[in-house]
């Protein structure tokens, strides 16, 4: 008897184990961008193939954050149009809207010309799989962004989903993005501050001749 009541709870035991690492498990899903929008125009075409599910729409924001490293007023444009409604204001950058004042005070905290130079031009490609601080934040191409969910994610039926995003560098933690999904079946970032968190400059180039 005694046997058997022992039985039963490693059974349960077991069950138990087996359930929580289920519920656990990372959903894996890796975006792949064919190339980074050249204008505003481009970015709202690839947006409307990829951000039909929120780890798209994620990936297309990483898009914009690469623009900004490379073209600042192409790269405002493209987060304008690549976040939520609640996050933009009325302002000159596209179609009489620009991004509001809690996006703008990390832009601004994080502008080019301090002392982490032109952040975005390398801190937007730690999102990139096999880009790092080591190898100069060079991927290769096409682009691919590695996201996950869990099951605190959310639920796509009630419209809002938490994303998380990896950071291609040994030892940092993926960063959370939360996802809406606007009237045309859009997904835009509504929460993205863990994306301004910093990342180790590029490591310099040596000469070995």
């Amino acid at each position: 008897m005694k046997t058997k009541h022992t039985l039963n709870i490693a059974c349960l035991l077991l069950i138990f184990v087996l359930g929580a690492s289920h519920t656990s498990i990372a959903q894996n899903k890796v975006i792949t961008l064919s190339k980074v929008p050249a204008s505003p125009e481009e970015f709202i075409q690839m947006r409307n193939n990829l951000s039909r599910t929120p780890e798209g729409g994620a990936a297309m924001f990483i898009a914009a954050l690469i623009n900004l490293g490379k073209n600042e007023k192409l790269g405002m444009q493209c987060l304008t149009i690549g976040i939520d409604q609640s996050q933009v204001t009325k302002g000159n950058v596209y179609k009489g809207y620009k991004p509001g004042r809690g996006v703008m005070y990390h832009l601004n905290r994080l502008k080019r010309g301090g002392v982490r130079g032109n952040f975005w031009g390398y801190a937007a490609k730690a999102y990139l799989k096999g880009s790092t601080h080591k190898n100069g934040y060079t991927p290769s191409k096409p682009y691919k962004v590695v996201t996950s969910r869990n099951k605190y994610s959310g639920s796509e039926a009630k419209g809002r989903v938490k994303v998380y995003i990896d950071v291609a560098i040994e030892g940092f933690r993926p960063r959370p993005i939360s996802m809406k999904r606007n009237d045309k079946g859009i997904w835009k970032a509504i929460e993205f501050s863990s994306m301004f968190l910093d990342v180790p400059k590029p490591g310099k180039k040596t000469d070995d001749l």
